[in-house]
């Protein structure tokens, strides 16, 4: 995979493992609306170069390796879930270290980012991925 080649999925997939996670998880989380500038900040903090080729479209430039972030789940104090994202490195492609900072002394901080909001309550009702009850 490339960046221009990026891995993507059928439409019929995405319906099937969405109504799947959210029949099997109904008091969960459906999805996570992530704000651009946290991605972004994210590739800013694994030192990635964005270009745009002749169609206008961004193309990621990295030095080796596929450039990869890691989202985890997690459950917030006041009890709301939400996606914690954090860049990765790798010197083999294979094994990707998160790229975090314990002491905040990052580009932006620790490199941790959640500014998403969880679906629900911030959902596209008319999606075909969102499953109604």
């Amino acid at each position: 995979m490339s960046a221009t080649t990026p891995l993507t999925r059928t439409l019929k997939e995405a319906e099937d493992w969405t109504k799947t996670w959210q029949t099997n998880h109904p008091n969960l989380s459906k999805a996570f609306l992530i704000p651009a500038d946290d991605l972004i900040a994210c590739f800013n903090e694994m030192g990635l170069k964005v270009t745009t080729d002749g169609n206008g479209k961004l193309q990621v430039k990295a030095d080796g390796f596929e450039p990869k972030v890691r989202a985890y789940l997690g459950t917030q104090d006041s009890g709301g879930e939400c996606l914690l994202i954090v860049g990765t490195t790798t010197t083999d492609g294979s094994k990707y270290k998160d790229i975090i900072y314990p002491n905040g002394d990052g580009a932006n901080g620790t490199g941790i980012y959640d500014f998403t909001t969880p679906c629900p309550s911030d959902c596209d009702d008319s999606s075909l991925l969102y499953h109604k009850k």
